[in-house]
């Protein structure tokens, strides 16, 4: 804009000259047109944006990596002539609290309704909500510049990238003691018997029915009112930095990506499982059981802001502190930092499988100290993590 001035005021100035130099009507006419038309100009500008209003539509929902677009539904009132509109639209990742914004220039013709889209790519998984507060419109000639509220507030959910996982059991979960109340409703004793099947392996010998499998000359196994299935824990951990080490967003995600994944595959094997995190020292933990409650548990990952700096240590002493580690039976850690020590006090309490996104290294998997390390390279995981045995 300051260009435009400059120049327009060059222009001035050299009529002025002319007219000096040359002693002549012309260039005098000239001068006057000159210092009248931006006043023209603005008079014709802020008449025509009183009566404009801008509008934001937008998806609510996609997947990381994919593109979203930002439509801008400019109508006017009048044919009025209009200058160009600038909005600065400010992308707000509630997750991350990362901030991206985009200046967007919209040039309306003289049609009365108008759209205008800009693509955003959403490189990581959250909440993002897209705002904007003001809208600047030039006039013709590119000299003013008159600012109006504009009221754009939008929120879109960038879900993890879809992995389908091929989930093994090494063992069908249990529960910690058997014949545990969960409550006295009928039918939540685990111990009451409601139904009958065959064997599989992985089941408990305590689940067996003898003497019926001894008439049918086959294995069968009772199946129980609660599931056992409840002491299965999906425990995530998201961090910005671990200690000095910086966590980039593309491991976060990542994480995200197998806890979604992996909840997903256990809800195909109808096995009920829990989805849990410790934030702040708070554990907060989400029962997955259906897909409604599978969609709550997602909507709980993207919605609540990570901390900015979290150890493992810590994550695994509020676990035990909470005395929780006497109502699961199994856990699975998935983190980008884990510390061995307190792996191993907590691999003494339950069954413990650890998945650690790590950079440039390939998927291997470790069994010592009573647990098993499944490390995952953050760049790789997409295409080759296909099958997992926990």
């Amino acid at each position: 804009m300051w260009k435009h001035r400059i120049g327009y005021l060059a222009v001035v100035v050299t009529a002025l000259i002319t007219y000096i130099v040359a002693d002549r009507r012309e260039p005098l006419v000239l001068v006057c047109i000159l210092v009248l038309m931006p006043f023209l100009s603005m008079i014709l500008q802020w008449t025509a944006m009183r009566g404009i209003a801008v509008e934001c539509r937008m998806h609510g929902s996609c997947r990381m990596g994919q593109q979203i677009a930002v439509v801008l539904k400019v109508t006017r009132k009048s044919r009025l002539p209009l200058g160009a509109v600038r909005i600065l639209l400010v992308f707000d990742n509630i997750l991350y609290g990362d901030k991206k914004e985009a200046r967007v220039w919209l040039q309306p013709g003289e049609h009365r309704e108008m759209t205008f889209t800009y693509i955003f790519e959403a490189s990581d998984c959250g909440n993002v909500k897209t705002s904007a507060k003001t809208a600047e419109y030039q006039d013709l000639m590119g000299l003013a510049v008159f600012r109006r509220p504009v009221e754009i507030s939008r929120e879109t959910l960038v879900y993890p990238p879809e992995i389908r996982l091929n989930m093994e059991l090494l063992k069908r979960p249990e529960t910690k003691s058997f014949g545990e109340m969960y409550n006295q409703k009928k039918g939540q004793d685990i111990s009451e018997v409601s139904g009958l099947r065959e064997y599989v392996p992985g089941d408990s010998m305590n689940s067996i029915h003898w003497k019926l499998s001894g008439k049918l000359d086959e294995l069968i196994v009772r199946e129980f009112g609660q599931p056992s299935n409840y002491n299965t824990l999906i425990l995530y951990e998201m961090m910005k930095k671990n200690g000095e080490k910086e966590i980039p967003n593309s491991c976060n995600n990542a994480v995200l990506a197998l806890t979604v994944s992996l909840s997903m595959s256990m809800l195909e094997l109808n096995l009920e499982h829990n989805v849990g995190r410790v934030l702040n020292k708070d554990i907060q933990i989400v029962p997955v059981n259906s897909m409604d409650t599978y969609e709550q548990m997602q909507m709980n990952l993207l919605c609540k802001p990570i901390a900015e700096e979290v150890s493992g240590a810590d994550t695994v002493y509020s676990f035990l502190r909470g005395n929780l580690r006497n109502e699961y039976t199994k856990i699975i850690y998935i983190t980008p930092c884990y510390e061995e020590h307190t792996a191993r006090q907590l691999s003494r309490e339950v069954d413990l499988t650890v998945l650690q996104i790590v950079q440039g290294r390939k998927m291997d998997y470790t069994a010592s100290a009573g647990y098993a390390v499944i490390s995952i390279d953050v760049d790789t995981y997409q295409e080759t993590m296909n099958s997992v045995t926990i």
